[in-house]
């Protein structure tokens, strides 16, 4: 192969992946945002998640507190897994530079086909629900 072609191709590559990064954390930010109306709805009565198997143990007043301190550390969280996805970035980067060129041609080759096969898996999913029934019968 021309090395002008591996070199477009490992420049593409690595557009993707900070394409692919700035969408993940972008993303992260937009979920946070909440109708305002929504959020004075919220302080009449705090909602969250329990942590697993408490649904049953606790009264109603200890899931209050369980929601509040769940609101106490939840930008605090956030800020965190921002953080770590930008690291995360840095190292997939930092990795992926060392890489030859034929190794990042690979790579992405098989990056594609494997996001092929998860496109093709998401359109059958209604397909693999009905086979089970029909080996039951």
């Amino acid at each position: 192969m021309p090395a002008a072609f591996l070199k477009k191709l490992v420049v593409a590559a690595t557009a993707t992946t900070l394409v692919i990064a700035a969408v993940s954390l972008n993303s992260i930010g937009q979920e946070k945002k909440a109708d305002p109306k929504a959020k004075a709805g919220a302080k009449d009565k705090a909602k969250g998640r329990l942590p697993a198997y408490y649904k049953d143990v606790v009264s109603d007043e200890q899931k209050e507190k369980i929601y509040a301190i769940q609101a106490k550390y939840e930008k605090q969280i956030a800020d965190l897994q921002s953080q770590l996805e930008t690291v995360r970035a840095q190292q997939n980067g930092e990795i992926e530079a060392l890489l030859t060129p034929e190794q990042k041609e690979k790579v992405a080759k098989e990056r594609a086909e494997a996001d092929s096969k998860k496109k093709a898996g998401k359109k059958g999913d209604g397909d693999k629900a009905a086979k089970p029934a029909d080996k039951a019968k």
